[in-house]
């Protein structure tokens, strides 16, 4: 991912940030074929699979809202998170231990960013090109 797209997703990224009213404000993007298909936030708003995933106050992770609100095909998904500070500046966002294993299983690639920039979570394969994670709901 060169720096010039990863430019660009970060200004469709950042002003939706600054408009999330919490200390942390996370966005998710879900990229298709090149073009951003869907977002989400992280929100105090509650969700029947946030409770069965068993997160904390079932509440909404942008990863998860980000692919509630995707009703297109669920081929070639690649997932951009994004965590931002109060002043705008990059934070470290990996997906949580409750959002990785059903995103590796959804996503084809998955970014996150960093203070530093971004980096790709690399998980295995196995040998009939399946994406190990299995989305094991509660």
């Amino acid at each position: 991912m060169n720096q010039t797209k990863i430019n660009k997703l970060i200004d469709v990224a950042l002003p939706v940030a600054m408009n999330i009213p919490r200390k942390k404000r996370h966005v998710s993007l879900i990229v298709r074929r090149g073009a951003v298909v869907s977002f989400g936030t992280n929100s105090f708003k509650t969700h029947p699979l946030a409770a069965r995933i068993g997160y904390r106050f079932e509440e909404m992770h942008s990863e998860l809202d980000a692919l509630t609100k995707y009703k297109g095909p669920k081929d070639s998904l690649v997932l951009f998170n994004f965590r931002f500070n109060r002043v705008g500046e990059l934070r470290m966002s990996k997906p949580c231990c409750l959002c990785l294993p059903w995103c590796e299983a959804v996503f084809d690639k998955i970014y996150h960013s960093m203070v530093d920039g971004f980096v790709e979570h690399s998980y295995s394969k196995n040998e009939k090109g399946e994406k190990n994670g299995i989305c094991n709901w509660r």
